[in-house]
């Protein structure tokens, strides 16, 4: 054990200090990381479903509030256009950066006090929430080549800088997911649930102006000089660039497909199926520990196999976990704990591989337009996963009909749909990843594997 902790504390110096620029901005980006884990417990996920569902927004009308970002983010286009001509960003973008969670949560807690109205309430969550957006996707690209300055260049350290981010963020974000929903469900049916969420967003603003401050110590490198982009160019200049593009492609068809029931499946899981806070985010703490005590396994696996291959030997062992979900209803809800679990610890391996997938290729011509080109088409393809999945789960709303002599909800059959969807690209992946991969890392991988093949096997005797 103690050695365990001592090589978490050797890996942790390797990557942060406080003796350069590079150290320092990694260590603002864990703090960032961590700050951000915290708040975005009270203002995403059940959290989020809960304090609409406060207000009268039912499964359709939240599907149709999470359709805002992705439609706001087309905005984003004209971020270069204003990026580009900027030298110092770093005012700007931390700027837009309040602005945009003003909004986003200061707004939204107080219009309800002024529009009583249910429809009424829907269109303003939706003004707001699209001013929020539009804004913040002119600017929020910014932050990528700013913070892509500190991430290791050498690959082995950069594997441990992303499995330490996603350790310290996921054991904060337990922590406080624990301590809330415990709260919450002790509360639940009473007047002061409400009044509790919206208390949980306010204390989430605070953490976003700690989370600004700290961003505003990171040293900001100048930008290449570049001449300015044309519009076209985003739609076009990664294109260059085959293997970025097959990145940019595989990001795409997996916002599809994690967005099928984004959202939607929370409000199930809470109104369908009467799942309290404290279940749900059991799970998510379990998430920490099985991500502390697998991530050495997820690594050996990233190490022999690279970033592609294991993202695509996990999305095809996730595939079946989706049928135990598909098929649950009230009576048989014991079959999630189990499933949740396979999930999660499948996830480790997927958020591994998934974090580095956009670094991998990324040209050093015009990051900022690569970046915004990655922006819109995620956004697009997960507004896609989104109208599928709430156009899926609107045909019987909060109505069941029988299907294999079982009651079911039609925002089920989004399951079902990625079930379908992750197997197929599971294959993909594991029979195409060089395709993916730089040339480089084919190199390595190759190399690896004929030390492996040239070294003796311990035999027993």
């Amino acid at each position: 054990m103690k050695l365990h902790l001592r090589a978490y504390k050797d890996s942790f110096t390797e990557i942060y200090s406080t003796k350069n620029d590079e150290a320092k901005g990694r260590l603002i980006t864990l703090g960032s990381n961590l700050a951000a884990s915290f708040y975005n417990v009270f203002i995403t996920g059940i959290f989020y479903t809960g304090f609409l569902t406060m207000y009268g927004i039912d499964i359709t009308g939240a599907g149709i509030i999470s359709f805002i970002p992705y439609i706001a983010s087309l905005f984003s286009l004209f971020s270069p256009f204003i990026l580009e001509r900027i030298k110092k960003r770093k005012p700007i973008l931390l700027a837009a950066k309040i602005y945009f969670y003003g909004m986003y949560i200061v707004a939204t807690n107080l219009m309800p006090m002024f529009v009583t109205d249910k429809d009424q309430r829907l269109l303003w969550f939706i003004i707001i929430l699209f001013l929020a957006y539009s804004v913040y996707s002119l600017f929020s690209p910014g932050f990528t080549p700013w913070f892509y300055k500190f991430y290791p260049e050498n690959n082995e350290k950069r594997t441990k800088f992303l499995v330490l981010n996603q350790i310290f963020s996921s054991v904060m974000s337990s922590l406080v997911l624990l301590f809330s929903g415990v709260i919450t469900d002790a509360v639940k049916g009473s007047e002061f649930q409400d009044q509790l969420i919206l208390g949980f967003r306010y204390v989430a603003f605070v953490l976003v102006l700690l989370d600004v401050l700290m961003q505003a110590c990171a040293k900001e490198y100048p930008y290449p000089k570049t001449d300015p982009p044309k519009l076209s160019e985003i739609f076009t200049l990664s294109f260059k660039y085959k293997k970025f593009l097959l990145c940019m492609l595989l990001m795409f068809f997996w916002n599809f497909i994690c967005n099928l029931n984004n959202g939607i499946w929370n409000y199930h899981l809470l109104n369908h199926l009467d799942f309290s806070y404290t279940l749900m985010n059991a799970m998510s703490v379990a998430y920490t520990f099985i991500l502390v005590f697998t991530q050495g396994f997820w690594k050996k696996i990233l190490r022999n196999h690279g970033w592609i291959k294991t993202f695509g030997i996990a999305v095809l062992l996730f595939a079946p976990t989706e049928i135990p979900m598909f098929l649950m209803v009230k009576e048989t809800t014991w079959m999630w704990l189990p499933t949740a679990i396979i999930q999660n610890t499948l996830s480790v391996g997927l958020n591994f591989a998934y974090a580095n997938i956009f670094y991998m290729n990324l040209p050093a011509e015009k990051t900022t337009v690569h970046t915004v080109f990655n922006s819109l088409g995620c956004n697009f393809f997960a507004l896609l996963g989104m109208m599928t999945g709430t156009f899926i789960s609107s045909l019987t709303g909060d109505n069941t009909i029988m299907f294999m002599g079982l009651p079911m909800y039609s925002v089920q059959f989004t399951t079902l749909a990625r079930f379908i969807t992750l197997g197929a690209l599971g294959i993909l992946l594991i029979a195409k990843w060089r395709a993916f991969t730089p040339q480089k890392d084919i190199e390595e991988i190759d190399e690896l594997k004929e030390i492996r093949k040239q070294t003796p096997k311990r035999t027993f005797i």
